[in-house]
C-alpha cells in the first residue's frame, strides 16, 4: 500500500513531521478563523415506497445484496414507513484549515443522493442520517473510490450483514444496501427493552487492514436515534430543544443539540493529509479539528445546549473541560442516556469513544468567551500521560500541566421565545436494567496484547474465518478484558449490543458512574483489566470486537463472536458470511 498517502500531492519530502514539527505547526495554525461546523439532516430519496432514485432495482438487487431480515421483517418493525436514503463515497475537496491559509483540503467523504437522481458534492464528516426507533432504513451505499470500503454504524443493533463487519465489504464501482431496522431488543416476555434505545450513534468506514486510513482521509459521519422517551424529554423541556420542531421527525431541527467530532490531522504544506501506512502503533495529528474544521468557533445563546461529543480520531486520547473549569452535566456514554445526570468538571475521551453533557451558558453574561480545552498529554502512540483512572476522573484538581484549546464559544443574549431547558442532575432520563451475575451463561477472558511487531488477542491474529467466540441467542454472558501489552492503551469496542462493566480488576473499586450503565468502548489503561456482561438479542451472524485504536484493529487486534441458537465455549468456524 506503500508508505504514505498524502491526497494530491507527489513530493514526500514537504510532508510534515509530526514528532519534530508538533509544537511549530500548531501554532502556525491560526485559531477561531473557521465557524464550526454543523451538520444537517440528511435526507431521503423516499419514505414508504421504493423510490425512483434506486433506478429500478429492489432493495438487495445489487453486488453485495441486503440483509435477508429485509425479507423477513416482524410486524412490530415497521411503526413507520421505512426511509429510503442513498450514498456516494467518493472524493472531495474543502477547507478543513483557516481561511486566510487559502489551502482547500482533498479528502474522502460522502455525497447524498437527491431525489431526482444527481448527487451532492461529498462532505466529511458525511451526512447525519437522524432515525427513529420503529422507523427502519435502509442505506444504499455506492463505492466510487477505488479501494474497497465497508461501513459500520457504530452504537446500534443491526443485522451482520448492515453491521459494518471488517470482511463484508462494497467493493469499487459496485453497492451494498445497508438495512437499519432501528428496532429494540426484546425482553424474554417479548416486550421491548427500552432501556436500550440508542442516542448518540455515528458511522465510519470499516474494511479489514485499511480503517485507519480511510477514517483518516475522512471516511466517517454521525447518526443520531430518537424514541419516543427520548422524544417527550424535548417536548417537555427537559432536554434542549424547540418543542413542536425538535421532536418532530424526520428532520428533528434543534439548533441546540450539536455533535462535535474531534479528529488531528497531520497536513501538508498544501493543504493536504498526510497519513503514514506503515505505522500501525497509532496516528497523531498536530492540528485538531471539529466537524472537519480546525480550532472552530461557535455561537451560542446564552442557555443550555446538548453537545454530543465524539471521539473520530484513529488514536488520540483526550480529557475535555471548560476553559473556566466550571461543572457541566453529563447525561450519557457512548449511544445511551443515563438514568440521571452527572455533574462534572472534565471526562475523557477515547478513539470510538462519545459522551453526551450539558453546557449552561446562561450563567456567561454576552459577549463572553469560554473554551473547550483537552487537558491530556499525549506524546507518542502508546497513550495520554499518567494512569487512566486519573484521565477518567470527573474532577479536576490543580492547575493543568497541559492545555490544549479546540473550541471557542462565543456567547450572545438567548432567544427568549425559546424556553431553557429544565435538565439537571435530579432529572429522570433512561431507565438502566442491570444485568445480575445470576444471569450469565458462559465467562469468557479475553487478553489484548502485542505480539511480533502487531497486535493480538489471546495470542491470536484476526482470522475472517473463525468465530472467537459462540454466545447463543438469547443469553447472557461475561467477558474479562485485560490489557496484557505493557504501557500501551487500548479503548475496546463491542459490536451489537451495548455492555456493562461490573467490576475493574486494576482498582479493586466499582467503576466511576459514567462506566457503570450501557457502553460500546470501554478503556483498558497500562495493565489493566475489567469484567463486563452482555446481552445477545434478536440477530444471529458474526460480529466484531476489537480496539479502537484503528490502527492496532487493522494489525490485528481484533475477534469475531458468532451469536447463534446453539453456543460453543470453543473457536470454531464461521457459519454465516455475507460478502
Amino acid at each position: 500500500m506503500g508508505a504514505a498517502f498524502h491526497i494530491g500531492v507527489s513530493k514526500a519530502d514537504d510532508v510534515l513531521e509530526v514528532d519534530s514539527q508538533f509544537k511549530t505547526s500548531i501554532q502556525n495554525v491560526p485559531r477561531w478563523e473557521n465557524e464550526l461546523p454543523v451538520p444537517s439532516a440528511a435526507v431521503p430519496v423516499g419514505v414508504g415506497e421504493l423510490p425512483p432514485a434506486f433506478g429500478g432495482k429492489e432493495v438487495g438487487d445489487v453486488l453485495h445484496g441486503t440483509a435477508p431480515e429485509y425479507f423477513n421483517q416482524p410486524d412490530h418493525w415497521n411503526q413507520f414507513p421505512t426511509q429510503y436514503y442513498a450514498v456516494v463515497a467518493k472524493a472531495g475537496e474543502g477547507f478543513q484549515l483557516p481561511p486566510s491559509m487559502g489551502l482547500k483540503t482533498p479528502f474522502w467523504g460522502y455525497g447524498l443522493v437527491r431525489p431526482d437522481g444527481s448527487v451532492s458534492p461529498a462532505i466529511s464528516p458525511g451526512p447525519q442520517y437522524r432515525f427513529r426507533i420503529g422507523q427502519p432504513a435502509v442505506v444504499r451505499t455506492i463505492n466510487n473510490l477505488p479501494e474497497e470500503i465497508s461501513t459500520h454504524m457504530h452504537g446500534g443493533h443491526w443485522p451482520s450483514h448492515s453491521d459494518g463487519h471488517a470482511s463484508f465489504l462494497v467493493v469499487p464501482g459496485e453497492a451494498r444496501d445497508y438495512f437499519y431496522p432501528n428496532v429494540l431488543p426484546r425482553r424474554e416476555d417479548g416486550t421491548p427493552d427500552v432501556s436500550e434505545a440508542p442516542s448518540t450513534m455515528w458511522y465510519h468506514d470499516h474494511p479489514a487492514d485499511v480503517t485507519a486510513a480511510h477514517v483518516a482521509r475522512g471516511l466517517a459521519g454521525t447518526a443520531p436515534c430518537f424514541d419516543d422517551l427520548e422524544l417527550e424529554l424535548i417536548r417537555s423541556g427537559v432536554l434542549p430543544g424547540i418543542p413542536g420542531k425538535s421532536d418532530q421527525g424526520p428532520a428533528y431541527e434543534n439548533p441546540y443539540d450539536v455533535y462535535l467530532a474531534l479528529s488531528d490531522k497531520v497536513y501538508h504544506r498544501s493543504g493536504a493529509i498526510w497519513y503514514d501506512r506503515n505505522n500501525n502503533n497509532g496516528y497523531l495529528g498536530n492540528v485538531e479539528t471539529i466537524n472537519g474544521a480546525a480550532y472552530p468557533r461557535f455561537t451560542v445563546e446564552a442557555r443550555k445546549y446538548r453537545f454530543r461529543l465524539l471521539g473520530a480520531s484513529t488514536a488520540r486520547h483526550r480529557r475535555l473541560r471548560l476553559s473556566d473549569n466550571s461543572t457541566f452535566l453529563r447525561i450519557g456514554n457512548d449511544a445511551w442516556l443515563f438514568p440521571k445526570g452527572q455533574e462534572i468538571q472534565a471526562l475523557a475521551i477515547s478513539p470510538g469513544k462519545r459522551a453526551d453533557i450539558i453546557i449552561d451558558f446562561s450563567k456567561y453574561q454576552p459577549g463572553t468567551s469560554v473554551y473547550l480545552e483537552n487537558i491530556l498529554h499525549q506524546k507518542n502512540e502508546r497513550g495520554p500521560d499518567g494512569k487512566l483512572e486519573d484521565a477518567e476522573n470527573p474532577r479536576v484538581s490543580g492547575s493543568p500541566e497541559f492545555v490544549h484549546q479546540l473550541l471557542r464559544f462565543d456567547v450572545v443574549a438567548a432567544d427568549p421565545s425559546v424556553p431553557n431547558a429544565t435538565v439537571t442532575a435530579a432529572s429522570m432520563l433512561r431507565p438502566h436494567e442491570p444485568i445480575h451475575a445470576s444471569e450469565v451463561e458462559v465467562r469468557r477472558a479475553f487478553r489484548f496484547e502485542r505480539k511480533q511487531g502487531h497486535w493480538a488477542i489471546n495470542g491470536k491474529f484476526y482470522d475472517e474465518h473463525v468465530a472467537n467466540a459462540v454466545p447463543r441467542l438469547g443469553s447472557v454472558e461475561e467477558w474479562t478484558l485485560q490489557n496484557g501489552s505493557g504501557g500501551w492503551w487500548h479503548p475496546i469496542h463491542m459490536h451489537l449490543e451495548s455492555h456493562q462493566q461490573v467490576r475493574n480488576l486494576t482498582t479493586g473499586q466499582a467503576p466511576f458512574y459514567q462506566n457503570s450503565f450501557k457502553q460500546d468502548v470501554s478503556m483498558l489503561g497500562p495493565n489493566s483489566e475489567i469484567v463486563i456482561r452482555m446481552r445477545f438479542r434478536t440477530f444471529e451472524g458474526p460480529f466484531m470486537f476489537h480496539c479502537h485504536t484503528n490502527e492496532h484493529e487493522d494489525v490485528e487486534m481484533m475477534f469475531q463472536f458468532e451469536v447463534a441458537k446453539v453456543a460453543s465455549r470453543k473457536a470454531q468456524p464461521v457459519q454465516l458470511f455475507f460478502p
